[in-house]
């Protein structure tokens, strides 16, 4: 019979999707606040395979990755995505709408997975109105986007920032004593 176990530390990572400088450094600022120091931060990825976000946010966005340093239980995802939500509407314009779009989550060895606020079949509910949507899945050496994932994620675009997040990801749980992983 198995028994319960406690979910293992994560990375806390965040997606930060934005149309001009000035936020992102403030968003990144705030998400300093909040979850500690940040261990890497990516390269600007254009988002211009979708129009999701266009009439919101305006053309031209982009995408930075944070992996944050301290390590993070999984089961926080609901309340990550809360605060997240909040510095997004701190940062937003006049009129309410946003500037940046913060999307949460962890990697751990085997996946990527990000809050969201929107239900679909493929995400599962932890609660407060959050789904938790596993956007990359590492195997065999490398990562692959489920075909469920935003086009950015599936063109491969985010797989070499992704493994070098998850190698400091192995370098910091070495440094906090968990062995030989």
């Amino acid at each position: 019979m198995s028994e319960p176990l406690s979910a293992p530390s994560v990375m806390f990572i965040a997606s930060v999707m934005h149309s001009s400088g000035g936020c992102l450094e403030a968003a990144v600022e705030a998400l300093v606040k909040l979850f500690g120091r940040v261990a890497m931060v990516s390269g600007e990825y254009p988002f211009e395979l979708s129009d999701y976000y266009a009439e919101e946010m305006g053309p031209g966005l982009r995408r930075n990755w944070l992996a944050f340093e301290r390590l993070v239980d999984p089961s926080r995802l609901p309340a990550w995505k809360h605060e997240c939500h909040a510095i997004e509407i701190r940062l937003s314009r006049e009129d309410g709408s946003r500037l940046v779009n913060i999307d949460p989550g962890y990697l751990d060895f085997g996946k990527l997975v990000l809050a969201s606020f929107k239900e679909a079949p493929d995400k599962v509910y932890m609660g407060d109105g959050v789904w938790a949507h596993t956007c990359l899945r590492y195997g065999h050496g490398g990562f692959s986007a489920p075909d469920h994932s935003f086009p950015d994620f599936r063109d491969g675009r985010f797989d070499g920032f992704m493994l070098e997040a998850r190698r400091a990801f192995r370098r910091i749980l070495r440094s906090a004593g968990d062995g030989d992983l």
